[in-house]
């Protein structure tokens, strides 16, 4: 299957192997963003059980990077991307001002490992007090549907 045209040589042409090691060298976050639903070849590549299982979504900050923008890229990965891959995630690693995009958005049901980077402590203490209040409350819901056992 050869989309090239003459001596042109195209992203598509490279091999599904080549493709995973350019993959490798980008950030996670920016491929979310630009290749998924660009199309099926991209989607079995970025979504792939393997790639994902470790999902980092570390931003490097730098001077051209705001947090409207981050946040308009963020929003689309929880809304397009964090569905579809809860269920294979067994490691998150994640910046500061995104933690609630992630975690109040779907249930990581295979999760094994959280690695918080860049966190002021006020800031974590704050989003681990919300995660315990929520894990807490919801553990009393699923005990009050119990039978009364004698």
């Amino acid at each position: 299957m050869s989309t090239s045209n003459n001596n042109d040589i195209n992203i598509l042409d490279l091999p599904d192997e080549m493709l995973l090691i350019i993959l490798s060298k980008l950030d996670m976050v920016d491929i979310f963003y630009s290749l998924v639903d660009l199309n099926k070849r991209f989607n079995q590549l970025v979504l792939d059980p393997l790639y994902i299982h470790h999902l980092d979504l570390t931003v490097e900050k730098s001077l051209d990077h705001n947090f409207p923008v981050e946040k308009k890229v963020f929003d689309q990965i929880r809304t397009k991307v964090l569905p579809r891959i809860h269920h294979k995630v067994n490691k998150i690693t994640i910046t500061s001002p995104f933690i609630e995009f992630i975690f109040n958005t779907v249930d990581y049901p295979q999760l094994r490992s959280l690695s918080l980077v860049n966190f002021q402590q006020e800031t974590l203490l704050q989003y681990l007090t919300s995660i315990f209040s929520n894990f807490f409350f919801d553990l009393m819901n699923k005990a009050s549907l119990l039978p009364n056992i004698k």
